[in-house]
C-alpha cells in the first residue's frame, strides 16, 4: 500500500474509533519569541509576545490601606503588554459591592494621565467570573490604553496594552487578551 493510502487508513481508523485529530493551532505565532506566564498566586496565566520582567509597585487604597502590585510587563518599542494582581479583600461574587470596586478601579485608570477620556467600558464575564474592559484614549501621546479587571479570589487581576491609537484592536494586542484564563 502507499505511503498516503496508509495515512487516510490510519485517518479513518482513528476517526471510527472516536477519536479526532488535533486542530491546527488557534494562535498560530504572531512573534518568534511569545512566552507564557501563569501563577496560581497570581490567579492567572497570559500570553506575551516576549520575554517579561517581574516588579513589584507599592501604593495605597482610596482608604489608605498599603498595598502591593506585583507586574508582569513587556514593553516592544511603543507599545506595552502587562499583567498585574494585587491582593484586595473582595466583596462575596456577584455581589453590587464587587461592582462598585471594578468600577472604582476602572475609574482610577482615567487618573493614569492629564486630558484622559474613557472611549468605551463594558462588562465581561471571562472563565465564570465578571470583569470590566475599557479603552481610554491618552491624546498627548496619542496612545490608546486597553484594560480589562477582574476579581479573582481575593485578588485583582488586571491585564493591560498601550500603543499607538488604533492599535488596541490589531491582532496580536487582541491574541494577548485572548490567552488571559482566570484560576478561581
Amino acid at each position: 500500500m502507499k505511503t498516503a493510502a496508509k495515512i487516510l487508513v490510519a485517518a479513518a481508523a482513528l476517526a471510527a474509533a472516536g477519536c479526532t485529530l488535533l486542530p491546527k493551532d488557534p494562535f498560530p505565532p504572531l512573534h518568534p519569541h511569545w512566552s507564557d506566564y501563569q501563577s496560581r498566586q497570581a490567579r492567572h496565566y497570559a500570553s506575551f509576545p516576549g520575554k517579561t520582567k517581574e516588579t513589584v509597585k507599592e501604593g495605597k487604597t482610596l482608604s489608605g490601606t498599603r498595598v502591593s502590585t506585583s507586574l508582569r510587563e513587556l514593553q516592544l518599542g511603543d507599545r506595552y503588554y502587562g499583567t498585574a494582581w494585587t491582593l484586595v479583600p473582595t466583596p462575596p461574587v456577584g455581589s453590587p459591592a464587587e461592582a462598585r470596586l471594578l468600577e472604582i478601579a476602572s475609574n482610577e485608570a482615567l487618573k493614569v494621565a492629564p486630558g484622559a477620556t474613557l472611549v468605551n467600558k463594558h462588562a465581561v464575564v471571562l472563565d465564570g467570573l465578571n470583569g470590566l474592559t475599557y479603552v481610554i484614549d491618552l491624546p498627548q501621546t496619542r496612545t490608546r490604553l486597553r484594560q480589562q479587571i477582574f476579581l479573582v479570589s481575593g485578588v485583582l487581576v488586571e491585564q493591560s496594552y498601550s500603543g499607538p491609537t488604533g492599535t488596541e484592536t490589531e491582532r496580536e494586542a487582541g491574541r494577548f487578551f485572548d490567552s488571559l484564563k482566570l484560576f478561581p
